[in-house]
């Protein structure tokens, strides 16, 4: 008698090493992750519903960020290149290099994203800047849930002055 998840396990075999076990963190982190994104987006005027959409999903981030969306391509196309460069490429040496090289270019691009997200909501602090990223589904989930965060726009593109300006501001007005 085949089981619910025996094709998860055909299609992804790497899972069998783990057992069905590891389905149960793998679905938690997921339901994390679109819950914090949907509250995110809902508090930001964007429809919660992108979170799971694929591309559209993307956009919508970069948009909240101030972003174009070209940008997206930026964070879809790195690791489709990272996973065929470690799986098509027989000499390791090579692979790695590649790999090493677009995750490296990917993850710093993804965590200015990320900080700019943080910056978005006002704040501005290193430590901020390092839970953001360290902790990223999370933080979005905080972010989204939290009754006192506020959206105060996109910040993509704005010069330092005009920010420090309107923190300024907004210091007055607090």
């Amino acid at each position: 008698m085949e089981s619910i998840i025996d094709p998860i396990f055909e299609t992804f075999p790497f899972l069998d090493q783990f057992g069905p076990g590891a389905l149960i963190p793998i679905a938690c982190f997921a339901i994390v992750g679109i819950l914090g994104q949907w509250s995110l987006y809902d508090k930001c005027g964007q429809p919660g519903i992108d979170c799971i959409i694929p591309v559209k999903n993307v956009m919508t981030f970069l948009k909240i960020v101030g972003r174009p969306a070209s940008h997206s391509l930026l964070v879809m196309i790195p690791p489709p290149i990272i996973l065929a460069a470690l799986i098509y490429i027989d000499n390791s040496l090579i692979a790695y290099s590649i790999a090493s090289v677009m995750g490296a270019v990917w993850l710093v691009f993804m965590a200015k994203v990320w900080i700019e997200l943080a910056q978005s909501f006002g704040h501005y602090k290193t430590l901020d800047y390092v839970l953001v990223v360290v902790f990223n589904g999370f933080y979005v989930l905080n972010l989204g849930l939290s009754y006192t965060e506020k959206y105060k726009g996109p910040v993509y593109g704005k010069s330092k002055v005009k920010v420090d300006k309107e923190k300024q501001l907004e210091g007055q007005l607090a």
